[in-house]
C-alpha cells in the first residue's frame, strides 16, 4: 500500500509522455520518423542518471540530515556531473545516430537531447530525496518514480524541441 500511490506517478509520467508526443507529432512523422528510434536511448540514459543520482542523496542522508542549504550545496556539484554524463554518452550516441542514419542534424537533435535529459536527470535525482525529507515523506519508496518521471519529462522536452528547431 505505501508503495502503489508513488507508482502513479509513472502513470502519470507515462500519460504526459504520449501527450508529449502528440504535441510534437509533426516531428515524428514519417519524414523525420528515426527521431522515434532514438526516444528509447534518450530515456534510458536519463532515467539510469536519475536513479544513481537518487541512490547517491539517499546513501548522503546517513552522514548529514536534509536541509535546503545542503541541497543547494550538492545541486551544482550534480548538475555538473550530469553535464560531463550528458555530454559524453550524447557525443557517443549522437555519432553512432548521425553516422548510421547519415543525418547531420541527427547529431545535434540526439546529442543535444541527451545532454539537457541527463543533467536535468541529475538535478532531479539528487533534488527529489531531499525536497521529499524535507517534507516529511519517506524518499526510500517515493523518490524513484518521482525522479525518473521528471527525468522522462525534461528528456522528452529537449529531444523533441531541439527535433523542432533543427528540422
Amino acid at each position: 500500500r505505501g508503495r502503489f500511490p508513488w507508482l502513479l506517478c509513472n502513470v502519470a509520467g507515462g500519460t504526459l509522455a504520449a501527450i508529449l508526443a502528440g504535441v510534437y507529432q509533426n516531428e515524428l512523422e514519417w519524414k523525420h520518423a528515426v527521431l522515434a528510434l532514438f526516444i528509447p536511448v534518450v530515456l534510458a540514459l536519463s532515467e539510469s542518471v536519475a536513479i544513481q543520482s537518487v541512490t547517491l542523496a539517499l546513501e548522503a542522508f546517513r552522514t548529514a540530515g536534509p536541509s535546503w542549504r545542503e541541497l543547494l550545496s550538492r545541486l551544482k556539484p550534480e548538475a555538473v556531473t550530469g553535464l560531463l554524463l550528458g555530454l559524453a554518452t550524447g557525443v557517443l550516441v549522437a555519432a553512432l545516430a548521425a553516422a548510421w542514419q547519415q543525418i547531420g542534424a541527427l547529431f545535434l537533435i540526439v546529442g543535444g537531447g541527451i545532454a539537457v535529459g541527463v543533467t536535468g536527470a541529475a538535478v532531479c535525482g539528487m533534488a527529489v530525496p531531499h525536497v521529499l525529507r524535507l517534507l516529511k515523506r519517506d524518499p526510500q519508496v517515493a523518490a524513484g518514480p518521482i525522479a525518473l518521471t521528471c527525468a522522462d519529462v525534461v528528456a522528452l522536452l529537449a529531444y523533441f524541441n531541439l527535433a523542432r528547431l533543427l528540422t
